[in-house]
């Protein structure tokens, strides 16, 4: 794809999310119907830490439908655990966020944040803070209903509504890792980034080492960078990438858009998330570490035909 053809499509990609018109946002590249998504506006803690029993998931959410949220019903919230090592849980739901908790935001729009909090994700499994073990996750679905019957949750969306930190942002689903918590300047600083395994279509954030900064993220083990994949262009801001260290492994985050224009020739584009195996580190050591990650996740792959595929990238410290 040329480079002015690249621009372009770029550039209608700014049009649309600066548009007031919500009927941009019901529409797909391919032309399926969005009928409703909810918008994670926010992140404010998705850890769970193992010395804190207190500690809360939270993020903000913002419903939209045709009718400007007017549709909606109630957001369900489920529940599955994932032991270390073992098959995960069957989903329990834990609460529902009815209509009336929520509340008009800015932009017309329903809002409400969504918390679960570590007693209320033991006690749905009947679990105690003893059983808990470093790595062990929780995984949040929620569930949009409408009034006119019809539900929105997983499975219903592409990489274009998935992904996190853009316009839609509706993932319907969150990962809690349970963590033990590191200092907050530990994998934080300058590094130089190389490819140590290259993406299906060439080293993922380009060819030639490069110095990157590593920086804290929303969660107390987060950490973010901000990097070009290898099919954005110069006019394209630098997207954020992020991991989070869960102790001794570096767990690359799931939902991540390559680039607006990260697609070989036909829209959506291609997604990144975790590896099934993830780079083990040493948490109180962060001079050099790997992320391991794949490209086409959940099999966005931006119609490039090759499915899912691993990337591993090594950060050296400056």
């Amino acid at each position: 794809m040329s480079t002015l053809l690249r621009l372009s499509i770029l550039l209608c990609f700014f049009i649309l999310s600066c548009s007031n018109d919500d009927k941009v946002a019901f529409t797909n590249a391919d032309e399926r119907e969005i009928g409703a998504y909810v918008r994670t506006t926010a992140t404010v803690n998705a850890d769970f830490s193992i010395t804190n029993p207190d500690d809360v998931f939270r993020v903000e959410l913002e419903v939209h439908d045709e009718q400007n949220g007017g549709l909606l019903e109630a957001i369900e919230v489920y529940l599955t655990y994932k032991k270390t090592g073992e098959i995960p849980s069957n989903e329990v739901l834990v609460k529902t966020l009815e209509r009336d908790v929520f509340t008009i935001g800015q932009f017309g729009k329903p809002v409400s944040p969504l918390t679960v909090s570590f007693e209320e994700a033991l006690n749905a499994f009947n679990l105690t803070m003893d059983e808990m073990s470093c790595k062990d996750q929780f995984e949040v679905r929620i569930n949009q209903k409408l009034t006119d019957g019809r539900s929105f949750t997983t499975g219903q969306s592409s990489s274009k509504i998935l992904a996190a930190d853009d316009f839609w942002s509706s993932p319907f689903c969150y990962t809690i890792n349970i963590i033990e918590p590191i200092e907050e300047d530990l994998f934080t600083g300058i590094y130089q980034l190389e490819s140590i395994l290259d993406g299906p279509l060439g080293a993922t954030f380009g060819d030639e080492p490069q110095l990157v900064e590593v920086y804290k993220g929303h969660s107390t083990n987060v950490r973010e960078m901000r990097l070009r994949h290898r099919l954005s262009i110069e006019q394209e801001f630098p997207r954020i990438f992020r991991f989070t260290i869960v102790c001794d492994e570096a767990v690359f985050s799931k939902d991540l858009l390559s680039s607006k224009i990260g697609f070989c020739g036909i829209d959506p584009a291609i997604l990144l998330g975790p590896d099934t195996v993830n780079a083990t580190i040493d948490p109180n050591d962060d001079t050099v570490f790997e992320l391991w990650f794949v490209e086409g996740y959940l099999g966005f792959d931006g119609n490039c035909g090759f499915g899912t595929a691993p990337s591993r990238i090594r950060l050296s410290k400056q």
